[in-house]
């Protein structure tokens, strides 16, 4: 829990410096950068734990690793490995972009089926869910899962909604053995 509290307190700092520098945009751009190559590179996070490698050489590599991003990006980074948490880099670019989407009212939410659903009926589920979470601004992203059989589940943060055939036979399964 620790982690997440300093991730939660640099990216709101980067956050506003974003915002005093006008470039709020590119700064989210950047961060959703730096959180897929975070996540993807196994290598580069055990660069950023490794108590080993000093400071100035993780600032030159994560300066070439992350070369095309903005000044202010590239100076909070820098930053980070400065003040000793360039191992909450992927956490910080987490908790900024869900700052941001807090602060720009979007939402994501997943809705799993158990066939890809077509343009018209993803709609109506955006609408749906829209109106389910209380935000205007939702994206949706729809995965397949054939084992739920038919039916939905829509999740959005920690929230899930299951109206799968799957869950149902279940539900009849218990009410079948327990009674």
């Amino acid at each position: 829990m620790a982690s997440s509290r300093i991730a939660s307190r640099y990216s709101k700092s980067l956050i506003e410096l974003a915002i005093t520098g006008e470039k709020l945009e590119e700064v989210r751009n950047d961060m959703e950068a730096v959180a897929v190559i975070c996540k993807d590179s196994k290598d580069l996070a055990n660069l950023l734990k490794n108590p080993i490698v000093t400071a100035d050489a993780k600032k030159a590599i994560l300066s070439k690793v992350f070369a095309s991003t903005n000044d202010i990006t590239t100076s909070f980074i820098s930053y980070l490995v400065d003040k000793k948490r360039e191992d909450e880099l992927l956490l910080v670019a987490h908790s900024f972009i869900a700052s941001y989407n807090e602060m720009k009212g979007i939402a994501s939410a997943t809705v799993i089926s158990a066939t890809p659903l077509n343009e018209s009926t993803l709609s109506s589920m955006k609408r749906y869910v829209e109106s389910l979470v209380g935000k205007s601004d939702i994206t949706l992203v729809n995965e397949i899962d054939p084992s739920i059989i038919g039916g939905i589940i829509i999740k959005h943060e920690d929230k899930l909604l299951d109206k799968s055939v799957s869950k149902e036979l279940r539900e009849i399964r218990k009410q079948l053995i327990y009674n």
